[in-house]
């Protein structure tokens, strides 16, 4: 070999390492050296199983939350968490003027239209949400999957025990501070619910009114595949509908109301979809006169749920839903039972917000905040 070619052949060797170590070099600089990709996936995600027993798979760390089934954006914001969310949805403050009031971003946000029938995949992509929070349709949750987007579907709670894990579910899904935020709001719930529950379970058959608890409309109701029934038990009431093989907002006919003949009824989640407000449906049913035989319409017993922030049937209030009902069905029983201060407490643990008492009255009664 030529000391020509020997020269050339040597120039090339070095020229190659060179490159080699400089590529290498470079990318070691820019990015941190991988492990096995079995490694990276358990160090980036997590499961947390919904209460249905489905597991789901989570980033260990969210930061871009999309808010798209109606609870969840209070269920955020109790949980520490309202400052990652980059959408909502038109349902969580259309009809809720308190929520704009006290949700602080949930007016600046930009949301989602009409998902109660559909949600647009192509919209949602557009904000580059790491976790969707959203209703429990098959086809959505699907899509999701297979676009590599972590999603969380929104199930109905059979009991007050799923109530709270409900809430440890989202608040796992989440992370940062959120799981300590769930333990606060279930102690928070576990007293106030045994206060109530201490008094109402020493009452007899006899001592306890029937309930009805409709939603959407009059002859929308829950059965005993919601935790409504266990709420109404709690609060010292018989549920009518405890016998119904059904979950929430579950139609019936006038003459099952009729055969049920309440003591009391409780109208909730009104206005939703364009259809009657609560204000509405009561209105209806007291000039309607085939109702006059009802007991609860013939007395005068007919209640106009709160809302507040989100329905008091479905969000995170639910404890306060049970407090509301006792005072109306008890009040020797909680003659210190003050609405207003635990309203006011409630919002200020979750939601950061001071209610004056004038504020506190106006959502009991279902009025709108002052104009500022």
């Amino acid at each position: 070999m030529s000391g020509t070619y020997r020269e050339i052949l040597q120039r090339v060797c070095v020229s190659f390492s060179l490159v080699f170590f400089a590529v290498f070099f470079l990318s070691s600089c820019g990015k941190p050296l991988e492990a096995s990709s079995d490694d990276a996936e358990m160090q980036s995600y997590h499961f947390v199983t919904n209460i249905d027993g489905t597991e789901m798979k989570i980033p260990e760390h969210v930061e871009r939350i999309a808010a798209v089934y109606g609870p969840v954006y209070e269920i955020c914001t109790a949980l520490g968490a309202e400052e990652r969310i980059v959408v909502a949805a038109d349902v969580q403050f259309e009809n809720f003027p308190w929520a704009l009031k006290i949700l602080k971003r949930i007016g600046e946000l930009p949301h989602l239209e009409n998902v109660h029938s559909s949600v647009s995949f192509e919209e949602l992509q557009k904000y580059s949400p790491d976790l969707v929070l959203t209703f429990n349709r098959p086809n959505e949750l699907s899509q999701l999957r297979r676009a590599g987007i972590a999603a969380v579907n929104g199930l109905t709670p059979r009991t007050l025990d799923d109530e709270k894990a409900l809430v440890k579910v989202y608040a796992d899904a989440l992370g940062g501070n959120a799981p300590e935020r769930a333990d606060l709001f279930t102690q928070f719930f576990d007293r106030k619910l045994q206060k109530i529950t201490e008094k109402t379970s020493l009452l007899t058959e006899e001592e306890k009114p029937s309930v009805y608890y409709a939603g959407v409309d009059l002859l929308t109701t829950y059965g005993n595949q919601s935790d409504l029934v266990e709420a109404i038990e709690a609060a010292g009431g018989i549920p009518v509908m405890k016998e119904l093989n059904a979950g929430n907002h579950t139609a019936i006919n006038y003459e099952q109301l009729a055969s049920w003949n309440p003591d009391y009824i409780f109208i909730d989640h009104g206005g939703m979809n364009d259809r009657q407000t609560v204000e509405e449906i009561l209105e209806g049913t007291e000039k309607n006169r085939r109702y006059q035989s009802i007991s609860a319409v013939k007395n005068q017993q007919m209640y106009l749920v709160p809302s507040g922030t989100f329905y008091w049937d479905m969000g995170i209030q639910k404890i306060l839903l049970i407090e509301y009902m006792a005072e109306i069905l008890h009040p020797d029983l909680f003659p210190d039972l003050d609405m207003k201060q635990e309203l006011t407490e409630f919002y200020s643990i979750f939601f950061s917000y001071d209610l004056s008492a004038d504020e506190a009255e106006r959502i009991l009664n279902r009025e709108d905040p002052d104009e500022d």
